[in-house]
């Protein structure tokens, strides 16, 4: 709805543009555009903004989804904009040689608009290092935004009438207002984001498990299966951070444990750490938890490092006595990514738990399953039919397997979309 009214609130202030804003149907249409144009880029700025009220509402995975249409929705009314300029004002106006301020201005962001497409669409096939390619993006975000306020100001035919002025006015103080809170408050409320390093307990030849604890507060409440963002230093004011998920019990918020794959740079460092090193936790963030559901039970299907937010269901589930049975499913690659064997016979005492193994190469003395996470493998571990309407389902993993294994719930199965839970280890 907000979207909504973001896109339609531009004709409504044009509407109230006296004459002087243009009669000319080529110049109208530039205006709407901009406007609109305008106002869905700070929406997109703002959903990864990392704000608690929409990422716990919506979860990450929509959030960033949003925030990539957004942003496309954008590029496209920008090009738009570009085309109905040309149609009433002729091309000479993109001659820089002896273009105004204004035009330089919509030249630069437009550029950097468009040049994030494409830096979008190779995060998502080439899977360049993550903090290069986030100092990237960021740059090339802050890049649009001053480069469109530059351009509005300096054009002045949507600040020359009292609505348009009103409307980019309050476009600002929001854009304002968030910077400050993302970049400002929150690292200088610090104190409430310490943490220290408790122990770096390897799991596999591959994952390490880094617990750390509160530092001179009781700790961040979380829910299970959420995550945070994890930085290196005495101060909160790093740009170096990456995501993981809190596999620990969310009984114990004075206490966190992040159970992490050997997957770049950052997690060999994390590897490295040494008890007493000080961290910051921006979190929790996301909406992939059984908390506020009152299903019979749950059934978790997890890819390789995807285990991390079933564990701290599994253990928070465990913590408060909560007998609702949980079928969890667990594909890997080999023995050393099923990660949830070291507490899966603790438990299994505590918790009316079955469990369900999938190894693509398995060892040699192995009784799971052997080969991919298929129809057949969830068929022959789900209750009958009646019994899956009443269940709740968290798949969590790669991608791919995300897609198969809610592609089968749906389509074979029938399960409704609000019981399908998914969270991908590839949208940040």
């Amino acid at each position: 709805m907000a979207v909504t009214l973001l896109v339609t609130a531009p004709v409504v202030v044009l509407a109230t543009a006296p004459d002087r804003v243009g009669s000319n149907p080529w110049e109208r249409v530039s205006l709407v555009t901009s406007l609109a144009a305008a106002s869905l880029l700070l929406v997109a700025f703002v959903l990864p903004s990392r704000l608690r009220a929409i990422t716990t509402y919506l979860g990450v995975e929509r959030v960033l989804r949003s925030h990539r249409l957004l942003a496309l929705v954008a590029a496209a009314l920008v090009v738009i904009h570009v085309a109905s300029v040309l149609g009433h004002a002729g091309p000479g106006v993109l001659d820089l040689r002896t273009a105004p301020p204004r035009v330089w201005a919509a030249t630069v962001a437009t550029l950097a608009l468009l040049a994030m497409v494409p830096l979008a669409m190779t995060r998502r096939k080439r899977r360049p290092r993550y903090e290069g390619w986030r100092l990237l993006h960021v740059a090339l975000g802050n890049l649009v935004l001053f480069g469109t306020a530059l351009h509005v100001f300096w054009l002045h035919d949507l600040t020359s009438y009292r609505w348009g002025a009103a409307w980019f006015a309050g476009l600002l103080v929001g854009l304002l207002l968030l910077t400050a809170y993302r970049w400002m408050w929150r690292p200088w409320r610090s104190h409430q984001t310490a943490y220290v390093v408790d122990e770096v307990r390897v799991e596999s030849a591959s994952a390490v498990t880094v617990a750390v604890h509160a530092d001179g507060h009781a700790g961040v409440d979380f829910r299970p299966g959420q995550f945070a963002w994890l930085k290196l230093g005495e101060s909160a004011f790093v740009f170096e951070e990456h995501p993981f998920t809190i596999a620990s019990a969310a009984t114990r918020p004075w206490r966190k444990e992040f159970t992490v794959k050997a997957l770049g740079d950052f997690s060999e460092i994390l590897a490295g750490l040494r008890p007493g090193r000080r961290v910051h936790l921006d979190g929790p963030h996301g909406a992939f938890t059984l908390d506020g559901l009152r299903s019979d039970g749950f059934v978790f299907v997890a890819g390789g490092v995807g285990i991390t937010p079933m564990l701290s269901m599994l253990r928070t589930m465990a913590d408060r006595g909560d007998r609702r049975p949980v079928l969890l499913v667990v594909a890997g690659r080999t023995a050393d990514d099923l990660l949830h064997r070291a507490d899966h016979e603790h438990l299994g005492q505590r918790l009316d738990l079955r469990l369900v193994e999938v190894l693509e190469e398995p060892p040699e003395e192995w009784d799971g399953e052997v080969g991919w996470l298929t129809r057949d493998v969830l068929a022959s571990a789900l209750p009958g039919r009646r019994g899956r309407a009443h269940l709740d389902y968290f798949v969590c993993g790669p991608g791919p397997m995300v897609a198969a294994a809610t592609r089968i719930l749906e389509d074979d199965w029938g399960v409704p979309d609000r019981r399908i839970h998914t969270e991908l280890f590839d949208v940040v």
